[in-house]
């Protein structure tokens, strides 16, 4: 026999010539079908696999007795070495008889390297070195494999594609081995279906060309038996005949094409071409995936490989190192998520991976292990891509367990423990990041210094549990709104910083609005009441001239200072005096953004009531909603008057609502106020036209009008000349001046106030208390109503100090026989304060949102009749500001 020779006592013992067979000795199925698919592309088929040493043992001693000795074992050494495998190398090391052998280990482990050493015909190969399994065999026993006995089949090259073409005809065989011969193929014939089966077993062919009409059979019968095969090769039918009865069922047998012997040389060539193409590719994609295979066999991380469906198909090395499985068994065929912790978690993330053929990374779990244990992991989930389907995904985990601890650590020294929010100390490195990044690349970011207005008073009224719950929802507010590259902090106390990069400066007033309003949607407990917190907030715009980080974070709270010094919950941005043509940008943006505004009509009319007090109840529990506000206590009939203050937004690019404090004070910078004051009241004075009033309830309007407009007197002649020829009553409107704003002309304001009083219109001090001139104001102009600024009015209910301050005005402004209004209104509490101080009128949230001017249903919501309970005013913002935006 070929590649046996005879040992000095007699025995036969596997030699460096040809291959006599092959036994393969692997626990892991995983690893052994690769293995068994690696010998196969090699032509080295095995001729027995095994899965137990101890089985290994026995059966090579008995085969040398029944005279069918290996030539060659391949191993796969387990994780740990156990008595069966040490015994097994103990054979092949001293026994004469035993084959040649090929150790694959995933270490260097002491009892491999010894037996390595010690074994004259054995070699240790590590699996990271996995593809030189081929060469390496080719080293031991470089004759290759014994051929079949019968007919030694025709050679092949090195990437030569191996026919097999079985038919009954000699001379059919004959001619078609000559042209594909002639065309490159290494062709091996067979004259039945025994003879082709017998071919196959002796050699691994690519192609096999069948005829359909067989001395021992048919064509689609030899397609079942060798698509049976280990390694089968693609089948084609070849036919003299079309018949469509034959070619189905060759089709159903697993035959991929069907030849006809009619066809031209040429095309049956150009068809045989096509199928050689398609196997190479087939190669090319098993070849891949075996070198794949390979790889995460030996890498550090755990890999599962996972169907479509969830299910573990492979399983490398490390993960049952990881999980303190000796072998897969338990593993393979297994849902994931029940190693997982279940609860679907992983295949939800299996899913989205695959439909979005994307990685899906940095998942946290715990696996169980082998023993029970848990381990925590950290994995990704890697979408294998077929083009033609979805085959499923690679789940790639390590121990997390240390690497928890150290993430923990860090957690720790970068963030604030009461919010989770980045801690001072790490968000000036980022700062000081984002300041040399403006340096290198240009554009403009914005640092916001948000400082909660009265904290001390919600520690006060809550406790500092309440506070700090308060700061915890903020935090969490704060987060949900950030960007990509946005960072927030808590830099101490109840002072805040966001970072905002890469931002549009026409963007910069509106994107702070929204992070001051996240402020005000936090609720306080104050007695029996609930407030809602206010804010100031500073922003420093950012930009390659920015000097350092102190200075920037300087540059914010001095906006922020500001901001409170303007009366609290404002919002105050402050370009730097070292960066004009920031301003100059800054202020030729929202210029652009007012005129068009104004041109376009993209600013909206809103309305808020104000109420007389007398009209509500005194208690919480009698208080009824008409079309989502509190306005009295069941019936509209109390014979006092009610008012509606119009309040003015500007439709952003996406919709949102941008109030006042945004634009305004840009406005005012750069002389629209005139022009926005007369597009406000024209429109007011139309919608009021068209809008239906109630006949036994008087109800007014009040708007406000800037001090610069009222020192504009080409534009107060055109607002009174507005309301005159709008046909609305005068004395359905009320004029709102603020009484923080400086008069120049303070004998024009007063003409043109006497001129609206003499036409029937009333006037109004707003924000009274805050201001420079006060009492000068309310000596030198002739209102009607004073409101009083709404800070006293939040803090009245905690604060003596402004309590008394509310009841001072509220007899000063009763002895000059003008009308009171308080301001801010967030709770029953505050209105039962105000009747207490002798305030006739209440304004703000807890009376009710502001609505939409144009549908306001008048008649309905102020009628005579019982009013019917209607959901909180509060669940209805969001619908109302969505409505505003839509229209």
């Amino acid at each position: 026999m070929h590649g046996v020779g005879t040992s000095l006592d007699g025995s036969q013992r596997s030699s460096g010539g040809l291959l006599s067979g092959i036994l393969l000795v692997e626990r892991s199925s995983t690893l052994s079908h690769l293995l068994r698919r690696t010998l196969n592309a090699a032509r080295l088929p095995p001729r027995a696999e095994l899965a137990s040493y101890l089985d290994a043992h026995d059966h090579l001693r008995k085969s040398v007795g029944a005279n069918q000795a290996y030539s060659l074992a391949v191993i796969g050494a387990p994780p740990r070495a156990n008595r069966e495998f040490l015994a097994l190398l103990d054979y092949l090391g001293r026994n004469p008889t035993a084959p040649s052998a090929i150790l694959l280990a995933h270490e260097n482990s002491a009892e491999a390297t010894s037996w390595a050493r010690s074994c004259r015909n054995g070699r240790l190969l590590l699996w990271s070195n996995f593809a030189r399994l081929p060469a390496l065999i080719g080293e031991l026993h470089p004759l290759g494999i014994a051929p079949v006995a019968s007919e030694a089949p025709a050679p092949a090259r090195a990437g030569q594609l191996r026919i097999l073409f079985v038919d009954d005809s000699h001379s059919v065989r004959h001619a078609y081995r000559q042209l594909l011969e002639r065309s490159g193929f290494a062709v091996d014939t067979a004259g039945s279906v025994a003879e082709a089966l017998a071919r196959a077993a002796g050699a691994q062919h690519d192609l096999a060309i069948v005829d359909y009409f067989l001395p021992d059979g048919t064509g689609d019968e030899l397609c079942r038996r060798l698509g049976a095969q280990p390694a089968p090769p693609l089948l084609a039918v070849l036919t003299g005949t079309y018949r469509d009865d034959i070619i189905q069922r060759c089709l159903a047998a697993g035959a991929g094409e069907c030849l006809f012997k009619t066809e031209t040389k040429d095309l049956f060539l150009a068809r045989v071409r096509r199928l050689a193409r398609q196997i190479e590719l087939e190669h090319s994609a098993a070849a891949e995936r075996e070198r794949l295979e390979g790889i995460l066999g030996s890498i550090g991380d755990g890999v599962f490989g996972l169907d479509a469906t969830g299910r573990i198909r492979f399983v490398n090395p490390t993960a049952l190192e990881l999980l303190g499985h000796d072998d897969d068994v338990a593993l393979i065929g297994t849902d994931v998520d029940r190693h997982l912790g279940g609860y679907g978690a992983t295949a939800r993330a299996l899913r989205e991976a695959l439909e979005a053929g994307a990685p899906v990374r940095d998942l946290e779990a715990v696996l169980t292990r082998a023993d029970g244990a848990p381990l925590a992991v950290t994995y990704a989930l890697l979408p294998l891509n077929d083009p033609r389907r979805r085959e499923g995904a690679a789940l790639i985990f390590r121990d997390a367990s240390g690497q928890r601890d150290i993430d923990r650590l860090h957690w720790e020294l970068t963030h604030d423990h009461l919010t989770g929010l980045l801690n001072g100390r790490r968000f000036n490195e980022l700062l000081a990041t984002e300041i040399a990044r403006l340096g290198e690349q240009g554009g403009y970011s914005a640092l916001l210094y948000i400082d909660i207005d009265r904290f001390n008073q919600v520690i006060d009224a809550g406790g500092q549990g309440a506070a700090d719950r308060m700061l915890a929802e903020l935090a969490d507010a704060l987060r949900d709104q950030l960007g990509q590259y946005d960072q927030a902090a808590r830099l101490e106390g109840d002072r805040l910083a966001v970072l905002l990069s890469r931002v549009e400066l026409d963007q910069i007033h509106a994107q702070a609005e929204h992070y001051r309003a996240l402020v005000r949607q936090r609720r306080y407990r104050a007695g029996d009441h609930w407030r809602a917190a206010t804010a100031s907030l500073g922003v420093a715009i950012l930009g390659p001239g920015t000097p350092s980080v102190e200075h920037a974070l300087e540059q914010a709270r001095m906006a922020c200072k500001t901001a409170k010094q303007r009366g609290r919950d404002q919002t105050e941005i402050n370009s730097g005096q070292r960066d004009a043509r920031v301003a100059r940008e800054l202020e030729a943006g929202w210029t652009e953004r007012i005129r068009a505004a104004l041109e376009y009509d993209r600013l909206v009319l809103l309305a808020q009531a104000i109420v007389p007090i007398g009209a509500l109840p005194e208690h919480e529990r009698d208080v009824v909603e008409r079309q989502g506000w509190r306005i009295d206590g069941g019936s509209a009939n109390t014979g006092r008057e009610y008012l509606f203050e119009v309040l003015t937004r500007m439709v952003g690019k996406g919709g949102q609502l941008i109030t006042p404090s945004v634009f305004v004070p840009m406005a005012e910078r750069v002389g629209l106020m005139p022009r926005f004051d007369l597009w406000v009241f024209r429109h007011l004075l139309e919608q009021l036209t068209r809008l239906p009033m109630p006949d036994e309830v008087p109800v007014t309007f009040t708007v406000n009008l800037s001090g610069i407009t009222l020192d504009d007197a080409p534009t107060l002649q055109a607002i009174e000349e507005a309301i005159v020829g709008s046909g609305v009553p005068p004395r359905r409107l009320m004029i709102e001046i603020t009484e923080t704003s400086e008069l120049v002309s303070l004998r024009l304001a007063r003409r043109f106030i006497g001129r609206m009083r003499a036409l029937g219109c009333r006037f109004a001090l707003d924000d009274f208390g805050i201001g420079f001139s006060s009492f000068s104001h309310l000596r030198d102009l002739d209102v009607d109503f004073v409101k009083i600024d709404g800070s006293f009015v939040e803090a009245m209910t905690t604060s003596d100090m402004d309590r008394k301050m509310i009841v001072s005005i509220s007899q000063l402004a009763h002895s000059l026989g003008l009308q009171v209004i308080g301001e801010h209104v967030e709770s029953f509490g505050s209105v039962q304060a105000l009747r207490a101080a002798g305030v006739d009128y209440a304004q703000g949230h807890w009376i009710g949102e502001p609505r939409l001017l144009h549908k306001l249903d008048l008649p309905t919501l102020l009628s005579r009749a019982p009013a019917r309970t209607e959901p909180s005013a509060m669940a209805k913002i969001a619908l109302q500001t969505a409505t505003a935006a839509a229209d």
